[in-house]
């Protein structure tokens, strides 16, 4: 991906989010950069145009850490385990098996495994409750979790759009998958539902791509790949600021200078 437009997409993500998303936000994994024809290059140093883009700075540096079925934290070596904390915004992902090219319905962790978007919640829904499909939809996957308790847990959901795109991994490119996938093997490279609905388009929702880390609303009909996240974005108190303008960068072109804290 051209590292211009990575930019300009971070900076709109982070700019309409920095009231909204109070949570610590992790780096984008972003180091590379290329020119206008797509080529590799030295990210510029200080002083140049296009300095401080987000290639220029690791801050929030990801950070994850392996969890048994209990959810007790294991060493980065283990070579079996459940879940994975991510230790940045403290949430919980659940971790996928069985990547084979074989669906098992009977497993909500099967990594082939492929769900419609259902919510019958009027409240969370979007004012469409997307497409049931017994046993292959994303509420029966969540209350699979949630009826087996997952890991102790029994608190497990659909990720949001800003949380799933949290695991996304920027510098790395198409084919994907754009995940660390030392702690997220099995993962598809493919695009995994979330739970934000379409604005305006009720009978869509959001998903986001492990192939091309773009995010797309979809119809909700639409089969895909679905991973499940508990806990909450560890929050600051409201009055600390999140999101500034890097008052080291030139007055640049889109000027997409924004640190994150």
């Amino acid at each position: 991906m051209i590292k211009s437009w990575v930019s300009i997409f971070v900076f709109i993500i982070l700019m309409t989010t920095a009231v909204a998303w109070t949570a610590s936000v992790p780096d984008t994994g972003q180091t590379n950069d290329s020119d206008i024809a797509g080529n590799a290059t030295a990210y510029p140093t200080s002083g140049r145009i296009l300095y401080s883009q987000d290639d220029t700075y690791v801050i929030n540096k990801t950070s994850y850490t392996k969890l048994d079925d209990k959810g007790k934290p294991l060493s980065d070596s283990a070579s079996s385990w459940s879940m994975v904390k991510d230790n940045v915004t403290g949430l919980i992902w659940e971790m996928k098996t069985n990547k084979d090219g074989v669906k098992n319905y009977n497993d909500p962790h099967d990594a082939d495994n492929t769900y419609s978007w259902y919510d019958n919640n009027p409240a969370t829904n979007g004012g469409d409750e997307g497409t049931p499909d017994k046993g292959k939809d994303t509420k029966d996957f969540i209350n699979a979790l949630n009826g087996a308790n997952f890991g102790g847990y029994s608190d497990w959901r659909l990720p949001t759009l800003k949380e799933l795109s949290s695991i996304v991994n920027y510098d790395i490119s198409s084919p994907g998958p754009t995940i660390n996938t030392t702690y997220f093997p099995n993962t598809q490279p493919s695009y995994y539902w979330t739970s934000t609905a379409s604005t305006g388009y009720d009978y869509r929702a959001w998903a986001v791509g492990f192939d091309d880390n773009n995010s797309h609303n979809y119809g909700k009909y639409g089969q895909y790949f679905v991973r499940a996240v508990r806990g909450r974005m560890e929050t600051r108190p409201p009055q600390q600021q999140h999101y500034w303008d890097n008052s080291s960068a030139p007055i640049v072109g889109d000027k997409a200078a924004v640190r994150r804290t």
